[in-house]
């Protein structure tokens, strides 16, 4: 699959890097100080960036058309959310590979490797994160086995329409940024469901 074009380089506004100083790992992101210098006025400050591991989305469409979501909690709003499943790919582990696996274990349902395809490449903060996350499309999913959830998990499973979706974004049920962005490059990128599978990856 073709990967997105990434953003056109601009030196004049690239800060020159000094100095990085490792402030410690915190479980979810390992934290640094670093040091750069004003492209203009050669000023220096230091800036506080997050580095996490890859993150993964995929947005299961059925065999039937419809959408697979999972409802979950969330602790950093303390309020259930309803998103695509997803998470942290491993160390060493291919995206596509973790989005899928990620599918089976959070909904059980799943399709075949190759009508997975690639829509875009998120950065969700790039003001202090280095985050990236790879968002996917997968057609012809059926529901297979059961959810297989981590010990701090408890989710459920939906399905709906892609209306449904849009509906839910529009009525502010769904506001989880990176779930906005990948349905935003499901709409711009994919195929109509009702047109089948074979969604387009570049």
């Amino acid at each position: 699959m073709n990967s997105p074009a990434v953003e056109h380089s601009f030196p004049a506004l690239q800060w020159k890097t000094l100095q990085r100083r490792s402030i410690g790992n915190f479980r979810l992101f390992d934290a640094e100080w670093i040091k750069r210098q004003h492209p203009i006025n050669g000023d220096t400050a230091e800036f506080l960036v997050l580095h996490t591991p890859v993150w993964v989305n995929v947005i299961p469409i059925t065999t039937a058309g419809t959408v697979v979501m999972v409802r979950q909690y969330r602790h950093g709003i303390d309020q259930v959310t309803l998103e695509f499943p997803g998470g942290v790919a491993a160390e060493a582990e291919d995206p596509a590979a973790a989005a899928m696996r990620e599918c089976q274990e959070e909904t059980g349902y799943c399709g075949s490797p190759s009508t997975l395809h690639l829509l875009g490449i998120q950065r969700p903060n790039p003001a202090f994160m280095s985050t990236r996350c790879l968002s996917y499309v997968w057609y012809d999913c059926q529901l297979l086995a059961a959810p297989q959830w981590d010990a701090h998990e408890v989710l459920e499973v939906v399905e709906m329409s892609p209306e449904d979706v849009d509906r839910h974004i529009a009525t502010g049920q769904i506001q989880h940024s990176i779930i906005l962005a990948a349905w935003t490059l499901f709409r711009l990128h994919a195929l109509p469901v009702e047109h089948g599978h074979g969604g387009s990856d570049g």
